[in-house]
């Protein structure tokens, strides 16, 4: 069975919804469908996972689509591998992510940094994933 993960975090004034999922859920999609082509297209390496993130301000909850962001993806205890979380639409809506690849049985860390034009600061936020 595929093992997907989603949570809610906030951090400086930024609410972010996560979700990690199989990219086998995606593939399911016909090559016409707008998911199909994202990040350069849905890789068939069979560990492949997409980390997607939904930005918004958590006071006002209007959604945040002028930021950069980047996620470290690792095995707790490990360095990981840095990428950039590109923007997409779901839903006619802007979302960010990218793909990694996740072996089962391992337990992971993942951080997210969203950096804002208005901000001098970035916003960092991480959650562990246990991929079973």
């Amino acid at each position: 069975m595929a093992d997907s993960h989603s949570g809610y975090l906030v951090d400086r004034g930024l609410a972010v919804y996560y979700a990690v999922i199989p990219a086998e859920l995606i593939r399911g999609h016909p090559k016409s469908h707008p998911e199909g082509a994202m990040h350069g297209g849905i890789p068939k390496r069979p560990h492949a996972h997409h980390v997607m993130v939904a930005l918004f301000d958590a006071k006002s909850l209007d959604r945040i689509v002028d930021a950069e962001v980047t996620a470290t993806v690792g095995e707790i205890g490990l360095a990981g591998e840095r990428r950039e979380l590109e923007p997409f639409t779901v839903a006619d809506a802007l979302t960010y992510g990218n793909y990694f690849d996740l072996r089962p049985n391992t337990n992971y860390r993942v951080r997210i940094y969203v950096q804002r034009p208005d901000s001098e600061e970035a916003a960092r936020l991480e959650f562990e994933f246990e991929h079973r």
